[in-house]
């Protein structure tokens, strides 16, 4: 026994080791599959919660593996209110196996989408990593296969790959948006009160800097951004995660 959870924890370090060398998403998605397929499971997604992405349920995919297919009727069935293991990982803190969530046997839409995902698509056999933060639930990584380890140790490793590729995504993102930002601090602070409905004037009385130093700084922006008004500096702003409202 002793041996096999070394072996377990071993591996789970190579795979670490992997993920910290990847520097593309693409990359990483490649390093999750390689991990996940020592236990044998073949898919996977990283999934972000309501309340951290404030989108439709195909954005709110952060990363996958998954079958195109699959993924197409999930969403144009809008099979998500009825999937039994995501309720599960919003009330549950710690890992758990797809088998052991429960759901009501008159919860027909529910089983229904289990038993497709098993039959037509092999995932026959789950994993789900709930994913929380400071403010509570952020989101889940859950995996898939066929055959898959259940042992005690395998489950341990998979909890760690899950948690150390969810901070190694947020890690290229966050390393992404540093390279793309081009605004300074003041061209982002016009660009979001002109994104709120304010005129120039506006944002000047509320910055106490002139309606001058404002229209600069709007112009200076949509040069930057490639813009030829400023709605479309301010729509290309928003697309970049320059700026929030």
């Amino acid at each position: 026994m002793l041996r096999v959870q070394f072996s377990h924890f071993d591996d789970v370090l190579a795979s670490l080791e992997r993920f910290e060398r990847s520097r593309t998403e693409a990359a990483l998605v490649d390093c999750i599959k390689t991990a996940a397929a020592i236990y044998g499971y073949e898919m996977f997604m990283i999934a972000a919660a309501p309340s951290v992405a404030r989108h439709g349920f195909d954005q709110r995919v952060l990363l996958r593996h998954w079958p195109e297919e699959w993924f197409r009727q999930y969403l144009d069935e809008d099979l998500h209110p009825h999937d039994p293991v995501v309720a599960h990982a919003r009330e549950q803190s710690g890992a758990f196996a797809w088998q052991d969530v429960v759901w009501r046997s008159d919860a027909l839409e529910t089983t229904r989408l289990m038993e497709v995902a098993s039959r037509d698509y092999g995932m026959r056999q789950g994993f789900c990593v709930p994913v929380y933060g400071i403010f509570g639930y952020e989101g889940a990584v859950s995996f898939a296969g066929r055959d898959v380890d259940t042992s005690s140790q395998a489950n341990a490793a998979m909890e760690l790959v899950a948690l150390y590729a969810v901070n190694q995504l947020m890690r290229l993102r966050s390393e992404e948006k540093t390279v793309q930002a081009v605004l300074s601090a003041r061209e982002r602070e016009v660009l979001t009160w002109a994104a709120i409905g304010k005129t120039a004037w506006d944002t000047g009385c509320i910055l106490s800097i002139s309606t001058d130093t404002v229209n600069k700084h709007m112009a200076s922006a949509m040069r930057k951004l490639k813009a030829y008004t400023k709605t479309q500096a301010v729509a290309e702003s928003l697309r970049r995660g320059e700026i929030q409202i």
